[in-house]
């Protein structure tokens, strides 16, 4: 009797094993894990990728590993996934979900260690791409430069010229700006530097230091470079370069400062454009107009702050009403009292529609 039922036990332990897996009968060899899906994908800036990760772990038959821990690790790029770690199911597959950062390098690693060697499994390497765009137009949106300056402004020949700009994507499709370029005039474009040490934000301000500038009127060009590739359109600035000699008011007056507040604006905004109109390195005579001009419209004439043009240096004002969605470039210049009319100094004006909510249904 005995002997029977080690027999029948003895069959039914076959009979186990053989209908079993490699997985249910333990890991021989080291493991391996591979991409299944959701590599190469592409995302707006903080948002989460439409498709899971996937990855899939073996033994060295190649067969599906069940119950293994695997750990997702975001590298680079500064996103998030949404739980971190993941067991695999049957058939050896796991799954996570991707939040994209903002940087321009977006890399995803899945990691596990072997529960019998204890040492690290081969990674298996998600990464996307940007998808720089604002619905529901779809088209790539390049960054914003805004606020160009020269100083000083006028300066000498043997001045060092600091050039500044702001550059942004804030509101044109959220990556950090990647870089930035100047020029003087038709001269070669110069990389410029974050001010802070780092190209790490959506906003960032640059900087160029110029030296040996010519004698003369110069323009001073500067855009911007996005993470996803995009490159904007320049924005302007009027410099002069003098040795300040005499001989009666022959030079034109500079403008510096261009400003249009708010920016980015909504189509129903009242738009404020500022800017500083000097003839007191240039001449020395009273400001005695400024006009305004928006892309290729008709020039309009602009106000003193002060209430009265009757002096070398006025901050000159212009409010806008209705100004259609869209990129504008936005332009003034000056002209003295010796009649002397300067160059225009610019700045890009973003205009962004109001989106309508819809009314909440009627019950």
């Amino acid at each position: 009797m005995n002997r029977r039922y080690r027999l029948v036990l003895a069959a039914l332990s076959s009979l186990i094993v053989a209908c079993m897996t490699p997985a249910d009968i333990g890991n021989p060899g080291p493991l391996t894990m591979s991409v299944v899906s959701g590599d190469g994908q592409h995302g707006v800036p903080g948002g989460e990728l439409p498709e899971p990760l996937v990855a899939r772990v073996e033994n060295e038959r190649g067969r599906p590993v069940s119950g293994q821990i695997v750990n997702f690790r975001v590298v680079s790029g500064g996103g998030s996934v949404f739980a971190g770690a993941a067991i695999t199911n049957r058939e050896g597959l796991v799954q996570e979900r991707w939040t994209l950062g903002f940087s321009d390098s977006q890399r995803v690693e899945a990691r596990a260690v072997d529960p019998d060697s204890g040492t690290a499994l081969t990674f298996a390497v998600f990464t996307a791409t940007f998808l720089d765009t604002l619905p529901p137009s779809g088209d790539s949106l390049p960054p914003v430069t805004s606020n160009v300056n020269a100083s000083p402004n006028p300066a000498q020949p043997t001045d060092s010229v600091i050039i500044t700009a702001q550059v942004t994507d804030t509101f044109t499709g959220g990556s950090n700006i990647a870089g930035a370029a100047v020029r003087v005039d038709s001269g070669p474009l110069l990389a410029m530097l974050p001010q802070d040490g780092a190209f790490d934000q959506q906003n960032e301000l640059v900087t160029r230091t110029l030296v040996g500038i010519a004698l003369g009127g110069h323009t001073v060009c500067v855009r911007g470079r996005d993470s996803a590739g995009n490159t904007g359109s320049f924005s302007c600035t009027f410099l002069m370069v003098t040795n300040g000699g005499g001989g009666g008011d022959t030079l034109p007056p500079v403008t510096t400062n261009v400003r249009a507040l708010p920016n980015p604006a909504h189509s129903t905004d009242s738009v404020l454009v500022t800017a500083q109109v000097s003839d007191t390195f240039t001449g020395g005579s009273n400001i005695a107009a400024a006009q305004v001009q928006v892309d290729s419209g008709p020039l309009i004439s602009m106000f003193p702050r002060d209430g009265a043009f009757d002096q070398q240096n006025e901050i000159v004002t212009r409010n806008f009403v209705g100004i259609p969605a869209g990129t504008h470039t936005v332009c003034v210049r000056g002209r003295d009292s010796a009649g002397n009319v300067g160059s225009f100094s610019c700045t890009v004006l973003t205009v962004a529609t109001l989106e309508r909510r819809r009314a909440p249904p009627r019950r």
